[in-house]
């Protein structure tokens, strides 16, 4: 057996899981909620960046995601 593919155990333990980025919303939800209705889902789909792709015509995003990235764009 080669030497480089055994799995030696790891001082390190298991990884650290990933920070909590909120719920998954749909264009719909960010839209009504997080714009109170003044823009249209479409709107989000085409606008809003980070979107996760769940398969062919599903879509999500991270609440977090979405509201760092409003905060960004809002001006000083």
């Amino acid at each position: 057996m080669n030497p480089d593919l055994r799995l030696e155990p790891s001082d390190a333990g298991p990884p650290a899981p990933p920070p909590p980025r909120g719920r998954l919303l749909t264009a719909a939800q960010i839209a009504s909620d997080l714009f109170t209705g003044t823009v249209s889902p479409t709107w989000v789909r085409r606008r809003v960046p980070h979107r996760l792709r769940l398969g062919h015509s599903t879509v999500r995003w991270f609440e977090a995601d979405v509201l760092a990235w409003l905060a960004g764009q809002r001006s000083p």
